[in-house]
């Protein structure tokens, strides 16, 4: 059964895009199909796969243009973030159904979007009508959570109060039911060894429900999409130099897709 997951957040820097990218190739490598969507006008995760553009990309389906789906590696395919992402918010002001014009598109498009496997959503750090319509078709709602000393806790209930809110304004009159269901679950990135704030922070992580993965801090990860080559995909020369990370990170993209699953099954 086909899963769409959106990866955001109240905060940038916890490396959702190296997540995602990462995420992408080890289901890529178990011959899932998958589909990457970038919805950050950033364009980081398109810029991964060198393509950065102002043609046929996300943008277009909020305009009414003609979105285009790339190839960019072995089961994967890319629809492009576009800079002019950011002008988004005004461009759909006005319309009616405005959080729900990605789930209209999807609709057209259904034997294309039916074909993958995986559908991943990487968005900008905010909670505005483009991140509202990539939640909009999610079946899960991914939140990186790092050690901060800003408190990661207060991102996670900044984030869970916004999503109450979209999902409470989202209500039906005619049944009383949201049609906003995504379940939100949280993963544990950029975990440090050796310090009391990140030991604090698993301690935290144990305590706390919908917590899928959690993922050490290594230099590998930064690497992974500064070179663009994903950890699963580095030659042993590069791994050795990191030993074990790369059979913890797979411990952990395997747990995580076995519950979310195991959840979409339920």
């Amino acid at each position: 059964m086909m899963q769409i997951m959106t990866f955001t957040g109240s905060k940038g820097g916890v490396g959702k895009t190296t997540l995602v990218f990462n995420y992408a190739a080890w289901l890529a490598q178990h011959n899932y199909h998958v589909l990457l969507i970038d919805g950050d006008f950033q364009a980081n995760l398109s810029a991964t796969y060198d393509l950065i553009t102002n043609e046929n990309t996300l943008l277009d389906v909020f305009i009414g243009g003609e979105p285009v789906i790339r190839p960019v590696a072995q089961n994967i395919d890319l629809l492009p973030a576009s800079p002019n992402l950011d002008r988004v918010e005004g461009l759909i002001q006005t319309k009616m159904y405005r959080e729900y014009l990605l789930m209209q598109w999807m609709r057209l498009h259904v034997d294309t979007i039916q074909s993958y496997d995986y559908i991943l959503i990487d968005t900008h750090p905010e909670f505005g009508l483009l991140t509202k319509n990539m939640i909009a078709v999610s079946d899960a709602v991914i939140v990186p959570l790092e050690p901060s000393e800003y408190g990661f806790k207060q991102l996670k209930t900044q984030f869970e109060l916004r999503m109450t809110e979209y999902q409470q304004d989202s209500i039906d009159p005619r049944t009383g039911v949201s049609d906003i269901d995504a379940q939100v679950y949280y993963v544990g990135n950029k975990i440090q060894h050796n310090t009391i704030e990140s030991r604090q922070f698993r301690e935290a992580l144990a305590t706390m429900p919908n917590v899928i993965a959690q993922i050490d801090a290594r230099e590998i990860m930064r690497k992974s999409t500064a070179q663009k080559q994903a950890v699963v995909e580095m030659p042993a020369s590069i791994l050795r130099q990191y030993p074990g990370f790369k059979e913890q990170l797979i411990t952990q993209f395997t747990r995580m897709t076995q519950t979310l699953q195991d959840n979409q099954h339920s």
